[in-house]
């Protein structure tokens, strides 16, 4: 209980300092999900966040999953009438093949294109509640400035985003390949589909009417409770990135696979497939695989 970010804030009502629940604050995963439950509506990962940043401002030593320094650029020969951008993170950004099978799939005559800088450390510190350099991001959006679609598998970057692009439209890669029918028929009732928390959070309201279509349509699994919250396995965290096993993500998965008689494990986040490859012996496969079902992992 002490965790929770009702507990939190009532250890603060009653005088506690920021250092004495450094626990609590340090172990936040921000996956989002506290917000579809607050009745109040109150965007509580963006309180966490200044939790962090309130707290980093008190400490001398930080947690060894710190994000090191970082520019969050990959050579893409962008040109400048791209219309689609996909900004594919560092684990997705490492793995050539499903960034070539998402740009395929997500664009036609050449409309569609990874963008050089995907924001990924921006994404770090934000997490980590570390001071954040305004040129940093203004040239970061700079960059993203000329497009009218963002496909982010940064979940995080969501909320910002839509904040400084306001005229543009952010999605996830799993919205924006199944928004493609002939996809979604790649889906099986056998198959449990894992949605990216963080981004899916940020736009509950309208994801969660996605996402019920999804479901009622193919006959698959998902993460969602009832109360549709997207449960997480944390791997996307930087304390999952830095320990998986530590942060609890292998656990989550099996959490998330109890009572479901899936078959195949599909991943809309890069970073889940490894905590369910250690929780289950099931196929495990990215989105980006539906349509090259023998690809590897390695792939």
């Amino acid at each position: 209980m002490s965790f929770t970010r009702k507990a939190r804030a009532r250890a603060m009502q009653g005088g506690g300092t920021y250092e004495e629940i450094a626990p609590a604050i340090d172990s936040c995963l921000l996956c989002g999900a506290c917000e579809t439950a607050c009745p109040e509506g109150i965007e509580l990962a963006e309180l966490n966040i200044h939790q962090r940043q309130e707290l980093n401002r008190q400490r001398t030593t930080y947690p060894r999953w710190y994000p090191a320094d970082s520019n969050g650029m990959i050579d893409s020969g962008r040109r400048p009438d791209e219309q689609t951008l996909l900004l594919a993170g560092g684990l997705l950004g490492s793995k050539q093949a499903l960034c070539l099978s998402l740009l395929e799939q997500l664009g036609t005559a050449g409309k569609t294109a990874l963008a050089r800088d995907d924001g990924q450390d921006i994404a770090k510190i934000m997490e980590a509640g570390l001071p954040l350099s305004p040129e940093r991001v203004e040239r970061f959006v700079s960059s993203l400035r000329s497009a009218r679609t963002l496909i982010v598998a940064e979940g995080l970057l969501h909320r910002p985003l839509r904040a400084w692009l306001p005229g543009t439209k952010i999605l996830g890669p799993g919205e924006a390949l199944l928004s493609d029918a002939s996809l979604r028929l790649l889906l099986r009732p056998e198959d449990l589909y894992i949605i990216e928390g963080r981004g899916y959070h940020t736009d509950h309201r309208r994801l969660a009417g996605f996402y019920h279509r999804l479901r009622h349509e193919t006959g698959c699994y998902t993460n969602l409770d009832l109360q549709r919250t997207a449960f997480s396995t944390g791997a996307a965290s930087l304390q999952g990135r830095n320990n998986i096993a530590a942060a609890g993500c292998i656990e989550n998965a099996k959490r998330i696979l109890k009572g479901k008689k899936a078959g195949r494990v599909v991943v809309e986040d890069l970073a889940d497939s490894e905590a369910f490859r250690l929780a289950t012996d099931l196929p495990v496969i990215h989105i980006a695989q539906l349509r090259r079902g023998k690809l590897s992992y390695e792939d």
